[in-house]
């Protein structure tokens, strides 16, 4: 572990840097994020407003791809092939 004295240089130094390179690419233009204060409480969030509404069904009729490609002249490709699982990837460091 560092002692005292090579504690107070490091920061003296870290200061310098900063420093230097807000001279250089001038200061930061965006305001640092407040320090981390431990856990705070999470939100409570009010229970959802549940309506009880009847749901009519769509006006229109709705297409799927094999209709839509007769109406519109398109084609449609099926792939019923059964395909491999990819492979697990491991890195080993």
């Amino acid at each position: 572990m560092a002692s005292k004295g090579d504690h107070q240089h490091l920061l003296n130094v870290g200061r310098e840097g900063f420093a230097a390179f807000d001279e250089f690419f001038g200061p930061r233009r965006v305001p640092p994020p407040p320090p981390f204060q431990g856990l705070q409480r999470q939100r409570q969030f009010p229970a959802p407003h549940v309506q009880n509404r009847h749901v009519s069904p769509p006006k229109e009729a709705v297409l799927n791809c094999l209709e839509a490609a007769q109406i519109y002249g398109g084609a449609v490709f099926l792939d019923y092939r059964k395909r491999k699982p990819a492979p697990i990837r491991k890195v080993y460091h």
